[in-house]
């Protein structure tokens, strides 16, 4: 019944599998587009949560892969995920001597072979990169090394990169979920004039407020009843 006609081939490929009978942890459906970005949006809550609890970084790693498996069963949509956790945790607990543009380039290196301070000082607009070099598509090969171009680029002014990343089109939102995460780490501040513009955002803060409070919320439906 939602106004929202469209659902992705995950949650497509999960429903299918499910009514068929497979178990829901089993459900994680193999299509054309499993290795995409949309994947990784759900990974930074565990990442910052567990990491912030104590929780060693192996065994944080391994809990997201697990989690990206529910929905998105891929080993090389995997191996973006073990960077994009290391990625949160050298942000999350960067010391101040360290700059975000070298933390930024290590993982690039690493995850996809690119060289950020290398191409940034080469490109003259965005859409050299995301549009001719990268497909702006959800695909992973893709999209992993566009947001970090996007990050690296725009790391002293988040509200430029967001708005760069929209304007680029193709899988801009789960871009931008990842480009939140980076930007939040980076700064520690949020782009409150961008959310409260949101038609809604009264109603989602509240939706946000309800998630931190599940068991206070529950103790006063069982006093109302």
């Amino acid at each position: 019944e939602h106004n929202d006609t469209y659902a992705e081939s995950y949650h497509r490929g999960f429903f299918n599998n499910l009514v068929n009978g497979k178990p829901a942890h089993q459900c994680g459906a193999k299509t054309h587009d499993t290795a995409s970005i949309g994947g990784l949006v759900t990974i930074a809550p565990i990442v910052l949560t567990e990491r912030l609890k104590g929780t060693a970084l192996d065994d944080v790693q391994s809990l997201c892969k697990e989690h990206l498996y529910l929905t998105h069963p891929d080993n090389k949509l995997a191996l973006i995920c073990f960077h994009y956790v290391n990625l949160i945790d050298r942000l999350l607990f960067r010391k101040a001597s360290t700059s975000v543009a070298e933390i930024l380039n290590s993982i690039s290196c690493s995850s996809a072979g690119l060289n950020l301070e290398k191409l940034d000082s080469t490109v003259k607009d965005d859409s050299e990169v995301i549009g001719n070099r990268y497909s702006s598509a959800c695909y992973i090969e893709h999209s992993w090394p566009a947001t970090l171009y996007l990050a690296y680029h725009y790391r002293e002014n988040a509200k430029q990169a967001l708005i760069a990343n929209t304007n680029l089109g193709g899988d801009n939102v789960h871009r931008g979920c990842l480009l939140g995460v980076i930007f939040g780490l980076i700064s520690g501040k949020t782009i409150v004039s961008l959310y409260t513009a949101l038609v809604d955002h009264k109603q989602i803060t509240q939706e946000i407020l309800d998630l931190f409070n599940p068991a206070e919320d529950v103790l006063v439906q069982q006093t109302q009843d």
